[in-house]
């Protein structure tokens, strides 16, 4: 073949190739981005969750420290 008809199938060639580059990082990101997203929603419902254990832990140590309190006044030997 010539040198004329190399030329522009070496430019398609690298044309091709830097198309399916491009569309491989745009899967990756977007694939990185919805893995983010995901990881997100989970991460807020696990705060959640520790926002209302701490809550409960917090109400349990004031329900016990008044039932202490209680059973001191109850108690006939102070």
């Amino acid at each position: 073949m010539s040198d004329a008809v190399l030329i522009p199938v070496a430019a398609v060639a690298t044309g091709v190739v830097v198309i399916v580059v491009a569309i491989a990082v745009v899967l990756v990101v977007l694939l990185v981005t919805l893995s983010m997203r995901g990881r997100q929603r989970r991460g807020g419902k696990s705060r959640q969750d520790l926002a209302d254990a701490h809550e409960r832990a917090a109400r349990a140590e004031r329900d016990r420290d008044i039932a202490q309190e209680q059973a001191r006044r109850s108690d006939p030997d102070s």
